[in-house]
C-alpha cells in the first residue's frame, strides 16, 4: 500500500496513519540527525513510509512524549510483525487497526496500556503469516 494511491482505500488508509514527520523536522525535534533515523528504520526500531511521489515519512503515533522517543517495546514489535520489513505500510496498518484480540484496541494503544506481551504474540502470529 502506498501514500497518494487513487483507491479511497488507500486514502483513508493514508489519512488514519497521519500525521507524519519528515527526516527534516523530526531529527531535529528529537535532537538527532536523519542518518539516526535511517540506522532506527534499518534496525526495526521505528517505521518509516515511502509514498508514491518518493517521500520518505514517518508516522507520528509510534513517538510518545516531550522528545518524541519511540514508544516502548516498539521495536519488539515490530521485529515479531516483520522482521525482514518487507511491508511498512502493512506493519503500520496492522499496529493502527483494532483488534479483538485485545478488548477493541489497536496494539499501539495495547503498547501505550502496556499490554506488551500480547501485542508481541499478536505481532509474531501475524508476522507467521508473511512467511520467512
Amino acid at each position: 500500500m502506498s501514500a497518494g494511491a487513487d483507491s479511497v482505500h488507500d486514502v483513508t488508509a493514508y489519512q488514519e496513519l497521519g500525521p507524519f514527520y519528515e527526516a527534516a523536522s523530526l531529527g531535529p525535534l528529537r535532537g538527532i540527525q536523519g542518518q539516526s533515523l535511517h540506522e532506527q528504520v534499518r534496525r526495526g526500531e521505528i517505521i518509516c513510509l515511502t509514498t508514491n511521489d518518493g517521500k520518505r515519512v514517518y508516522p507520528g503515533f509510534q513517538f510518545d512524549g516531550p522528545n518524541l522517543a519511540p514508544l516502548p517495546a516498539l521495536a519488539l514489535v515490530l521485529n515479531a510483525l516483520d522482521p525482514h520489513r518487507r511491508d511498512s505500510w502493512g506493519d503500520a496498518i496492522w499496529l493502527r487497526e483494532t483488534r479483538p484480540e485485545l478488548d477493541g484496541r489497536s496494539p499501539m494503544q495495547a503498547l501505550r496500556d502496556g499490554d506488551v506481551d500480547h501485542v508481541t504474540a499478536l505481532a509474531r502470529q501475524a508476522g507467521d503469516l508473511l512467511g520467512p
